[in-house]
């Protein structure tokens, strides 16, 4: 067995070519069997599904044919005979990190086509021989993150058993399995493609994830019941189940979407962190954060009127804001020309903008760059272009909302110069949104099966964002999918921010905005802050707060709560400061002040889970920290529990500051080394510490 060590991970090479990952130099020698780190179905049926060992679900063994160690980390190649087809696992070692990246290639080296119906990015075995066997429920835990609509970030917590993975047998055949997927665009629609498994005997905790806006799934097995000796995750792009197959003809090659994955020592915490690093290691753009408005989370809700965003960009002028950004509503959706005669009579969108830039406040807009309508379709019919709208088997994807073909050259070319037009008018940020998934996925080219069509349209949706970029490169691009349903890695690192949640009841954030911080880099992660907020379909039309509603915010406390869950990610100010009198506008300017100290070192930091990650329908209180050397910033929450303690030992502070808010005193605070204390004045009340 050959060994690699890279970080402080041991990689463990068997005699077949399989390997697998460990803190520690393994002392399994006997690693002979025929497991492979990739899951790959040819014309799969039911009898393909456990032999080749289980884990490679094909009628016949591939045969390891080399290893060959590369510049930056190594390949493995098999051979199969029955399928004239070679499989090539390409993997990177990322310098200084306990992470490795994987992808996979299938090539027809025969004289006929082939179809796959399954293949993964790689497969990441931990290791459960050594010590207590795999099925003791206490040993191992499993983490997940589910994410709804407004209810994203909600992580679980699992045993084995949980998750029906328990034995029965000592069959070699016995598989137990619990699966993850996602169908469509909106790739972290119903779960993170993250999974994070912790071996509390060995404290070891190994982390898995997949890049790519398509569909996927994700298994976790173990094979041969009691006698089973390796936890195998499973990283797919796609197969039968999530609408997937593909054909290879004679000579013709496939790659698969990247994975990563890795071993650390320790627990949750410390594989956020490393997942962390390597995020910020392989993003593509990055920029300075700066206060900003978005005037559509409890404000103005699509309703715009030239009145009522100059009174809001009066406000943002007031408390310290320095970009305005106009959501939906400005524009004929589709062709993206501006409402101007009917929503801006007088100074039409140009004199806003240039309104906002008089008082120093850079301007931006929402846009769906993949949203288009048919009248546009008929410029592109006209001039012979027949593949400007996205379809399925012929027929036009979500007909009611129309989407552009991001492969047609003609209609990205068309897209461009509208965002050209808004650029030359003075726009410098863009709200891009994704809010109608395709579910069911695209087929347009080459009998392509839907998951597939996704796949590739979504790379030709990355290409069209770096080209935006390097044809505009002041223009920030915030990337958005109804919320967070599109906040993968490998689509969030061609963007500067994610949208997290489209959450407004802002006694729910605090769940969204801390789980969300187990999978994005707080820098990346945009969460809305609405303090006076204008509750959807409450005052839809005349946009007002009643005397009560303003009687109950006069106090702060809501805006100080408000502002608290944006501080530790990028704050997207929302709600409706020009109706807030002078103490809340204080505290929202104080909030901007306090936060900007710090805002730059976002970057440095990382997630800290004091009281663990807490779910929806925990109505106790809630905590979490950026942590670097020097400092961590920790968010405190008193939902209904207005008294509570922390026990912080483990992380060697020695002193505390209050430092949001200072207007108004509304906790009684103390920290003795090891337990932090808390006791706020109300329910729903929060504040921002420091900790050295």
């Amino acid at each position: 067995m050959k060994v690699i060590k890279h970080a402080s991970t041991y990689i463990n090479v068997g005699k077949k070519g399989h390997f697998f990952l460990s803190t520690e130099n393994s002392n399994l020698n006997d690693f002979e069997f025929g497991y492979i780190n990739s899951n790959v179905g040819f014309n799969c049926d039911y009898e393909t599904n456990y032999k080749g060992l289980l884990v490679m679900p094909t009628n016949n063994f591939f045969e390891f044919n080399c290893f060959t160690e590369t510049e930056n980390g190594f390949s493995v190649n098999y051979l199969n005979d029955t399928y004239p087809a070679s499989i090539t696992e390409n993997v990177s070692l990322i310098n200084g990190l306990n992470v490795l990246t994987q992808n996979v290639t299938v090539k027809n080296v025969g004289d006929k086509p082939f179809t796959l119906n399954k293949l993964s990015a790689g497969n990441a075995l931990a290791i459960g021989i050594e010590g207590t066997p795999w099925h003791i429920t206490d040993r191992f835990t499993v983490y997940y993150a589910l994410n709804r609509m407004q209810g994203e970030g909600q992580w679980q917590k699992k045993s084995l058993k949980e998750l029906d993975l328990f034995p029965a047998s000592t069959h070699p055949w016995e598989e137990s399995l619990f699966r993850l997927q996602s169908l469509g665009s909106w790739s972290t629609g119903l779960y993170y493609p993250l999974i994070i498994i912790e071996d509390k005997e060995r404290n070891e905790c190994w982390f898995f994830e997949r890049e790519g806006g398509e569909a996927w799934y994700m298994e976790i097995s173990v094979y041969g019941g009691y006698t089973g000796q390796f936890i195998n995750v499973s990283m797919g792009g796609a197969d039968e189940k999530t609408l997937w197959n593909k054909e290879l003809l004679p000579g013709e090659s496939y790659t698969t979407t990247n994975c990563f994955y890795g071993v650390v020592k320790g627990g949750f915490e410390e594989a956020v962190k490393e997942l962390t690093k390597y995020k910020r290691k392989t993003n593509l753009t990055s920029c300075d954060i700066i206060p900003t408005f978005n005037d559509f989370m409890c404000s103005l809700w699509c309703q715009q009127r030239e009145d009522r965003n100059k009174a809001l960009i009066d406000a943002c002028y007031e408390v310290g804001v320095k970009r305005y950004v106009m959501d939906a509503g400005w524009a004929v959706e589709g062709t993206w020309e501006p409402l101007d005669s009917e929503k801006f009579p007088t100074m039409k969108l140009k004199g806003l903008i240039d309104y906002a830039k008089s008082l120093g406040i850079e301007f931006g807009v929402w846009f769906e760059f993949e949203k288009t309508n048919y009248k546009e379709n008929e410029v592109a019919l006209a001039n012979g272009v027949n593949d400007y709208l996205l379809s399925k088997n012929g027929m036009v994807l979500s007909p009611h909302s129309p989407k552009l073909n991001m492969r047609c050259k003609w209609g990205t070319d068309r897209l461009l110069e509208k965002i050209r037009k808004l650029y030359d008018m003075g726009v410098r940020y863009i709200k891009n949104d994704h809010n109608n998934e395709d579910r069911y996925g695209i087929s347009m080219y080459d009998n392509e099966s839907p998951s597939e069509g996704t796949r590739r349209n979504s790379l030709a949706y990355y290409e069209f964002i770096e080209r935006v970029k390097k044809e505009f490169p002041d223009l920030i691009i915030e990337h958005c999918a109804a919320g967070g349903h599109r906040s993968d890695h490998g689509t969030l690192k061609h963007f500067f921010f994610q949208s997290s949640s489209d959450q407004e009841d802002y006694r729910l954030i605090p769940s969204v905005a801390q789980g969300i911080l187990g999978y994005l880099a707080p820098e990346k992660m945009l969460v809305w802050s609405c303090p006076y907020p204008m509750i959807y379909n409450v005052h839809y039309n005349d946009l007002a707060l009643t005397d009560k509603e303003y009687k109950e915010l006069s106090s702060g406390r809501e805006t100080v709560f408000n502002m608290v869950s944006s501080m530790l990610g990028f704050i997207y100010l929302s709600g409706r400061p020009d109706l807030a009198d002078k103490l809340n506008k204080t505290l929202i300017k104080e909030a901007f002040d306090v936060y900007m100290t710090y805002a730059s070192t976002l970057c440095e930091r990382y997630p800290i889970f004091p009281c663990g990650t807490k779910n929806m329908d925990d109505k106790t209180f809630n905590a979490v920290g950026l942590q670097r050397e020097k400092d961590t910033v920790m968010a405190l929450w008193a939902l209904e529990n207005t008294q509570f303690e922390l026990d912080l030992s483990k992380y060697g502070f020695k002193s505390f500051e209050v430092i949001y808010p200072l207007s108004v005193t509304n906790a009684k605070l103390d920290f003795d080394g090891k337990t932090l204390k808390a006791e706020f004045k109300e329910k729903y009340s929060a504040c921002l510490i420091k900790l050295k």
